[in-house]
């Protein structure tokens, strides 16, 4: 018999999830779920622990305890590099693209890192140059382009790897207005064009709230809210972690 995917639960799946730095506890004890075909926004004050979250997922940095698992499967004591390849994908807060490389140099690189087997390399790069809408940029060094284009190469580059998994850490910095409006159609794109579940942290509400099927609001390393996007800053606690009480 034939399981279905969705018979499966979550794809990804966060329990308890502690991050310990000496008596600090940046994470303690964390719930979190995304499920297929989802955009979950994560969200939250400065210092409420959300890239240590992404970090602890992706296998940056090892958690004190908990459990995360993908498909499934316990991958809380992988290597950062077997859980790319199991299908999670991510990008950074602070760009870390190499600058002197071209696009498609970039691109062709996260298909390295990730091992993923394509029958056509060049055409696999040219497509994703294509549908990021870089075609002229493609021979163009990173450096010489906008944050923006910057920061869709990095996704581009993410998504190489084909990830069941994109993790997004604050895709929407340094961006100006129009660039971050380009960003918040580009992941709807993305999520059409690519079948990957998005699990995206950023301050930028235009974007979370416009994107995400869910949010989920973090302070001082615990969750205070998951739900509708619509509904999150109505709830007092929320709005007290941004802007304090009165």
């Amino acid at each position: 018999m034939l399981v279905r995917p969705e018979a499966l639960g979550p794809l990804l799946r966060v329990r308890g999830l502690v991050r310990q730095f000496g008596g600090v506890k940046a994470l303690a004890g964390v719930d979190l779920y995304l499920n297929i075909d989802e955009v979950l926004g994560l969200i939250g004050p400065n210092g409420s622990g959300k890239t240590t979250l992404v970090n602890c997922v992706c296998g940056a940095m090892p958690s004190t305890s908990g459990q995360i698992t993908l498909e499934g499967q316990d991958i809380t004591n992988w290597t950062r590099v077997r859980r790319a390849r199991a299908g999670l994908g991510r990008t950074f807060q602070n760009l870390q693209l190499f600058p002197e490389l071209t696009v498609a140099e970039n691109i062709a690189v996260g298909m390295n890192a990730a091992r993923r087997r394509w029958q056509n390399q060049h055409d696999v790069v040219q497509g994703l140059i294509g549908k990021l809408g870089l075609e002229s940029e493609a021979r163009v060094a990173v450096s010489q382009l906008p944050n923006g284009h910057q920061r869709r190469v990095e996704i581009g580059r993410a998504l190489a790897g084909k990830p069941k998994v994109l993790l997004l850490d604050e895709p929407a910095a340094g961006l100006n207005d129009a660039e971050t409006a380009e960003l918040r159609v580009f992941l709807r794109e993305v999520r059409a064009e690519f079948a990957c579940s998005i699990l995206v942290i950023d301050h930028d509400m235009s974007l979370v709230l416009n994107v995400a099927d869910r949010v989920q609001v973090l302070d001082e390393g615990r969750v205070i809210f998951m739900g509708k996007p619509d509904q999150a800053f109505r709830q007092r606690n929320v709005v007290e972690a941004y802007l304090g009480t009165t």
